[in-house]
């Protein structure tokens, strides 16, 4: 890892961090909504949002595709369908789950 991938990483997760995961998560939620949701289902839609914007991405060269390859791995986008099936098993009857996890599934 490059010192200025390692400086660039580092002033993302600094700007990550100061926005309240709700708001990353899922603009179209209002902050009630996104304070009633469990804590579980608030982590899954801040990485959804992650996958969905990561796999978007083009790897112009080597570097953008490890940077790429790196977000992947660290959000764990390869269970990402997994752990929304365990949500909507554990959270189903929650219409406010139901609705958040419906929106993230193709938000960007």
């Amino acid at each position: 890892m490059t010192r200025s991938w390692t400086t660039a990483a580092l002033f993302a997760a600094l700007i990550l961090a100061d926005r309240p995961a709700t708001a990353w998560a899922d603009p179209a939620l209002s902050p009630a909504e996104g304070k009633s949701l469990p804590a579980a289902v608030v982590a899954y839609l801040d990485r959804r949002q992650g996958c969905n914007h990561w796999s978007g991405e083009d790897a112009s060269d080597a570097a953008r595709g490890r940077q790429i390859a790196a977000a992947v791995k660290t959000l764990r986008c390869d269970a990402i369908e997994a752990d929304e099936t365990r949500l909507r098993r554990r959270y189903g009857r929650d219409p406010a789950v139901r609705k958040a996890l419906d929106a993230a599934e193709h938000a960007d």
